[in-house]
């Protein structure tokens, strides 16, 4: 088990930074009903006093690829399947996550859009504030409440949740007027800006869950991102298989195909930070090294197995459901050394 690393900085009550592995998120509320943003992600968490009974919903405007919502729901036991059913469609849907990579994207980022928004609404009566005031004003005792005298005391419940709503609000507000300052600068042809516009979005996070990283800069007006790969048990060596009576078969995946399987794997991860980065920067090429050991090497050695230089028209002409992405990763400028029955060798990077 790794360590995790998680902190909370207080700002205001009912306000709290927290601090993790994976960056910052702000949280508004108390242990009874609370609101936390981060990476594009907002969650919103209820329970009751008392009971221990708790409700939780995440909001995103990523879609996430078929193949990672089916893999996601293996993890929801299912008393009416075999635990044995369970563990082999499981480790089918993880491998088709892995080989799809590349169907998620974020939708196209309309800077004009987000440079021109007037944002003076969320100081005022923003989203938040609104729906408490809505609740505020439609709010109809019950004969309940008109029994036992408790309508003032529903009115102020609904009234003490205006704090919380106009510092979540502030906190949209800030998260937009960055967005505003990182539309600037794109439209403006500020490169600088194109590293913001990524870490804003965090489009790469469930490619880092698998231990990965990637960082950016530029050089000569081109944008480049460093993949390092960074877990080789990221693709499974075994294959798992029912036997006629239902027991979990386990065998080690041959060397060609489980290789083949790695090299997909890195490829639709390829493709994928290609598509995210044409979605948010309007630029028309990127250039990619993936950096990992080789696998065909007697020691292996750290180094770039992959570099490829990716144009915009090249990707928005693809049939993405019907790919195959490491023939995909040919057609591009490349370098790319991959030998079936050992894998990748050492190249050099692009220029």
């Amino acid at each position: 088990m790794g360590f995790r690393f998680r902190k909370s900085v207080k700002l205001a009550p009912g306000v709290k930074v927290n601090f993790g592995k994976k960056g910052a998120s702000v949280t508004v509320g108390n242990k009874y009903a609370r609101t936390t943003i981060g990476k594009g992600r907002r969650t919103n968490s209820v329970s009751l006093p008392g009971t221990g009974i708790s409700y939780s919903t995440q909001t995103t405007k990523r879609k996430k690829r078929p193949q990672r919502v089916a893999y996601e729901s293996t993890n929801n036991i299912d008393a009416n399947i075999s635990q044995n059913i369970q563990e082999v469609e499981k480790h089918n849907a993880y491998i088709n996550m892995l080989t799809s990579v590349h169907l998620e994207v974020e939708d196209n980022v309309d800077w004009h859009a987000i440079a021109g928004e007037d944002l003076s609404y969320l100081l005022n009566e923003g989203p938040n504030v609104k729906s408490v005031l809505d609740e505020a004003a439609n709010y109809k005792p019950t004969w309940r409440d008109k029994l036992f005298n408790r309508v003032n005391a529903r009115k102020m419940m609904i009234e003490e949740k205006l704090p919380e709503a106009r510092e979540f609000d502030m906190a949209l507000h800030q998260k937009k007027g960055r967005l505003k300052d990182i539309a600037s600068g794109i439209l403006n042809g500020d490169s600088k800006m194109w590293t913001n516009a990524l870490i804003e979005y965090a489009p790469f996070e469930d490619i880092e869950d698998f231990g990965c990283k990637l960082n950016f800069n530029i050089q000569n007006n081109e944008l480049i991102v460093n993949f390092t790969v960074g877990n080789k048990e990221v693709v499974p060596i075994d294959t798992l298989n029912l036997t006629a009576t239902n027991k979990v078969s386990r065998k080690k995946m041959s060397a060609t195909n489980y290789l083949a399987l790695y090299q997909d794997y890195v490829c639709s991860c390829v493709i994928r930070i290609a598509r995210e980065v044409f979605a948010i920067i309007p630029i028309d090429t990127v250039l990619i090294h993936v950096y990992d050991f080789s696998q065909a090497e007697p020691l292996p050695k750290m180094g770039c197995i992959l570099s490829t230089r990716v144009n915009r028209m090249d990707i928005e002409n693809l049939q993405f459901e019907d790919i195959d992405c490491s023939d995909t990763i040919e057609t591009f400028e490349h370098n790319m050394k991959y030998l079936k029955t050992k894998g990748f060798k050492l190249v050099e990077e692009l220029k």
